[in-house]
This record gives structure tokens, C-alpha cells and sequence, in this order.
């Protein structure tokens, strides 16, 4: 009988609570129904709530508009993610792969050879598509590639090519506002991090359609 009590107040208490709650509830004069029976030596409880319905102020227009634009805004920056996504990855292999092949090779000439020919046959297969990114899209890309290699665009083109080089295309990359410089900080990039993370569990693809990232494809 004690426990059964004690389960009864605990009850009561939890209603109480409920109805202090600074919501509109809209039956006002509900009142809880619950059976307490004994089964089996075990207590038990039975009964039915009612639905609780609450309810906030309508936004206002100001606060539809703002969130209409960063909604916007995550859209276009994750369309801009999953479209340059599989550049920087492909980059990244490619990367590894050349510094596989250039490690074999005995001299500097054939170094140099060989970086001219990697580069000839890149720029053949990816100018276009480069050619067609947007300003945001480049950015993007930039700041990908540091994130799936560790090192930045500049310090790449500066390690595989020259300093001459790296120095010459950041000077067209500032033209177009893209600064080859760009590191990645995931917790300051954590919206480019969140879809990356998606893209990296599998998520679909909306730039590709596809969900093989695979360039060659």
C-alpha cells in the first residue's frame, strides 16, 4: 500500500510540473487517469495521457527572411562541396602517386621529366572542368585540398613544380579572390566538415548523382 502511494505522489508531482510549464496547452482542464494494480507479487501502472499540444509566436518576417537566406546558403556551399569533393580526393591519390614514381627515379632530369609529363596529362584531362568552376567553387576546392593532402595549394605547386611557379598562379588566384594560401581548420570550416563527414559515410552525391566519387567514371 506504501508503494503504492509513493508511486501515486510521484505522479502527481510529475503533473504539477507539467503544468507549470510556460506553454499553451490547449485542454486546460485535463486530469490524469492511471490504474495501479498489483501483479505477481510487481506493481503496476496503466492509464492514458492526454495529447499536450504547444505552441510559439509565428515568426517574424525578418526571421523567415534570415533563415530563408542561410538556408540558401548552406544549400549553394553544399552543392559547391560535393561538386569539388572528388577533385581534391582525386588530387590527393594522384599526390601520393607521384611521390611513389619520383622517389624510383634516379636523377633530377628524370624528375623533372616526369613532373612535365604528369602535368601535360592533367592539364588535358581537367582544364575544363577547372575551367568551369565558379569563384566559390575554386575556394572550396582550395581549402579541400589542404584538408585531404595536409598541405596547402601553394606549398604543392611550390613542392612538384618551382617557387616561380607557385608564386605565378597565386598571383591569378588573388585576382579571382582565391588565395592558394588557404589552410583547412575543421572546427572553423564545421559546416564544409559536416558535409564532407556525410560524403566520407556514403552520403548521395547532388553534384555527381552517383555514389562512386571516382573521376574516371
Amino acid at each position: 500500500m506504501r508503494q503504492q502511494l509513493y508511486i501515486w505522489i510521484v505522479l502527481m508531482g510529475l503533473w504539477t510540473m507539467t503544468a507549470s510549464v510556460q506553454a499553451q496547452i490547449i485542454d486546460s482542464t485535463y486530469v490524469p487517469r492511471f490504474k495501479v494494480y498489483t501483479y505477481e507479487g510487481k506493481t503496476f501502472m496503466s492509464g492514458r495521457l492526454d495529447t499536450i499540444d504547444i505552441t510559439r509566436d509565428k515568426p517574424s518576417k525578418r526571421e523567415l527572411r534570415r533563415g530563408q537566406k542561410r538556408l540558401r546558403r548552406y544549400t549553394r556551399l553544399r552543392y559547391n562541396v560535393h561538386k569539388v569533393y572528388p577533385y581534391a580526393q582525386k588530387l590527393s591519390e594522384m599526390i601520393e602517386e607521384v611521390a611513389r614514381e619520383m622517389d624510383a627515379l634516379e636523377t633530377d632530369q628524370d624528375r623533372r621529366d616526369y613532373v612535365k609529363t604528369k602535368e601535360a596529362s592533367l592539364f588535358g584531362e581537367y582544364e575544363d572542368d577547372i575551367r568551369k568552376m565558379t569563384r566559390s567553387q575554386g575556394k572550396v576546392l582550395v581549402k579541400l585540398v589542404y584538408r585531404q593532402t595536409g598541405a596547402s595549394t601553394f606549398h604543392l605547386i611550390k613542392d612538384h613544380k618551382s617557387g616561380a611557379s607557385a608564386m605565378f598562379w597565386q598571383s591569378i588566384g588573388l585576382i579571382f579572390g582565391i588565395n592558394l594560401k588557404q589552410e583547412y581548420d575543421p572546427e572553423e570550416e564545421a559546416m564544409i566538415e559536416a558535409i564532407v563527414t556525410e560524403l566520407e559515410r556514403g552520403g548521395y552525391n547532388i553534384a555527381y548523382r552517383k555514389y562512386n566519387y571516382s573521376l574516371d567514371d
